[in-house]
């Protein structure tokens, strides 16, 4: 089931959750909708349910308008199935009848009743748990419950909202697989909320960033994380070194940021002159106790500071008085003078004109900052 939302807005008050918020979702896609706390996600998934009446703008599913400014489809006739971040499950009817509400509120025979909520449990595997209670549960079981609530009415749609904010690590990657899993195999057109930047790429097929109310950027996780459209962004979706500096221009999509002494080529996705900062995201750089002979950007530094975590190391490496940048590698830093290689082709120059660009760089060199304990 195909999802559109065009030009949509909601404000509380003078606060703006929806700011002219547009973006398609094909059948079948599994979207991410990513932003910090406050960004507006939970707001617009509560107006594509019918939870929440939008300012302005127009809601289409499959084709059809369940909001448009004229009318409002009330949420039980949306099509949509429902995954909250508490689970909402009734503390007082077993497995089965939590499993089994929505079809009985849809009329379904009893036997037909019986049949799907057998359906549903055996794809979550609680098989067996019909009869037990919510408070006899796990964690992990009371959120396949709920998922196997929204499952058995069978809708094209689901959303859901953070609903693995609650499971310890472990549990919620055994459990994010499992969810992808089973919507793909249903069919299910999926939108999930998340503030985790690693649900959002290990998950979706489609990612859209919010911020205030807006669409940051949408597009694959690959794209976002290596072709970010700014500071924000990739900062948002995960480590990365920020060089501020000034570019000489674009030529053959590429640009010169310059840094003091230093000049880095990187690619650039946008004609790009002035302010500017270069985005080195440290898995990409390589560490070297001479000047490697290989093309690319090369820095020369001091390894400041170095932690194993368990399959690569992270090292803090101080390239200027003012400069810091971490990478990670396989292997130990072959010594305390290094030379760090980056490639041009994963060196990313983007304007700094947006006020954001600050806010990344500060908040990159105070990470760094925190790593080597200063």
């Amino acid at each position: 089931m195909s999802v559109e939302v065009s030009n949509l807005k909601k404000s509380f008050g003078s606060t703006r959750a929806a700011d002219d918020l547009s973006f398609t979702l094909p059948t079948g896609a599994f979207l991410a909708l990513l932003g910090p706390s406050g960004s507006g996600k939970t707001t617009v998934l509560r107006m594509l349910a019918g939870l929440e009446t939008p300012d302005a703008g127009r809601i289409a599913i499959h084709g059809r308008a369940v909001f448009d400014g004229r009318r409002s489809v009330p949420p039980e006739q949306r099509e949509i199935g429902m995954v909250f971040q508490d689970y909402a499950l009734w503390p007082h009817m077993t497995v089965a009848q939590n499993v089994s509400f929505g079809l009985t509120l849809r009329r379904m025979s009893k036997p037909d009743v019986a049949k799907r909520v057998a359906e549903s449990l055996a794809m979550v595997h609680l098989d067996g748990l019909e009869n037990r209670y919510p408070d006899q549960l796990s964690g992990g079981q009371q959120q396949r419950v709920a998922i196997a609530r929204a499952l058995a009415i069978r809708p094209p749609l689901m959303l859901l909202d953070e609903p693995l904010s609650n499971l310890d690590a472990s549990l919620r990657e055994e459990m994010r697989t499992e969810l992808v899993r089973l919507v793909k195999e249903q069919g299910i057109t999926a939108i999930y909320v998340t503030h985790d930047r690693i649900e959002a790429l290990a998950m979706s097929d489609q990612i859209v960033v919010m911020r205030q109310g807006r669409l940051a950027q949408m597009g694959t996780p690959e794209e976002l994380y290596h072709r970010p459209a700014n500071p924000f962004i990739a900062s948002f979706l995960g480590a990365a070194n920020f060089v501020p500096g000034s570019a000489s221009g674009t030529t053959a999509g590429q640009a010169v940021v310059r840094n003091g002494d230093l000049a880095l080529r990187c690619v650039a996705q946008n004609p790009v002159a002035g302010p500017a900062v270069a985005v080195l995201r440290p898995e990409d750089g390589t560490l070297h106790s001479s000047p490697p002979s290989i093309e690319g950007n090369m820095l020369q530094g001091h390894v400041v500071h170095s932690e194993f975590l368990g399959g690569r190391w992270r090292h803090v490496v101080s390239v200027t008085g003012e400069l810091t940048i971490q990478l990670l590698t396989s292997d130990r830093a072959p010594s305390a003078q290094v030379w760090v290689h980056f490639p041009i082709d994963r060196c990313l120059v983007l304007s700094a004109d947006e006020q954001n660009a600050a806010q990344s760089i500060a908040s990159s060199i105070e990470h760094q900052a925190r790593l080597v304990g200063v």
